[in-house]
């Protein structure tokens, strides 16, 4: 394994545990330039305070979890929230993207879009979207806003990564995108396999090292 940023093809072990947590995901990016996050606590009652005036928390239970695994939504005003290691403001957002970076260069971006062959009765859910609730990613049409890739990378940066799948969203009304997370095992297909593969080539070749 390699010490990273593009010291191998792998990306260190010490980058994979901070990614692969969200409250050390959060602390390392906080205050990084070119790089936004929601507003995050470790304290419930800060975390009440921002139902109180009207907006949502994600409660996280759960700090490496991945797909929706261990999130809670709370949109009503409470006095008390449930224990957990990670209590996240709720932005709403327009759009969702999951963005591929190897090496410092964008290979490939992905926006997660309503499925069409939902089951009649089935609603999406717009809060916490993945395959489950009613969304799939599609690479068509997409009209990315400009900070979005610039971002993705100084992410990977920050977190010391080779390559990862950095998931934004963004705000329309605020016109500005928000880190979400980082996958460095993100569930790979498609063009997206090939992609990865012709970006792994390309940094061996440039070290001199023969892929054949």
């Amino acid at each position: 394994m390699g010490t990273g940023p593009f010291g191998s093809v792998s990306n260190s072990f010490a980058s994979v545990a901070l990614a692969s947590n969200k409250l050390a995901t959060f602390r390392a990016l906080e205050n990084q330039d070119g790089i936004r996050i929601p507003a995050y606590t470790t304290d419930p009652a800060i975390a009440v305070g921002w139902l109180g005036k009207g907006g949502g928390v994600v409660v996280r239970h759960r700090l490496s979890g991945h797909s929706g695994d261990g999130i809670e939504m709370v949109t009503e005003p409470a006095t008390e929230l449930p224990r957990a290691p990670l209590y996240v403001q709720y932005i709403k957002k327009q759009k969702e993207f999951r963005v591929h970076v190897v090496y410092g260069e964008v290979i490939d971006v992905q926006e997660k879009r309503k499925r069409n062959d939902l089951p009649e009765g089935f609603e999406a859910n717009f809060q916490v979207r993945n395959h489950q609730t009613g969304w799939v990613y599609c690479r068509e049409a997409i009209t990315e806003p400009a900070e979005l890739r610039p971002m993705a990378i100084a992410t990977t940066l920050a977190l010391g990564l080779d390559f990862g799948a950095v998931d934004i969203i963004w705000n329309e009304k605020r016109n500005e995108c928000y880190v979400l997370e980082v996958n460095t095992a993100p569930g790979l297909e498609g063009t997206t396999v090939n992609n990865y593969a012709e970006a792994f080539a390309k940094h061996l070749s440039s070290q001199g090292i023969n892929n054949d």
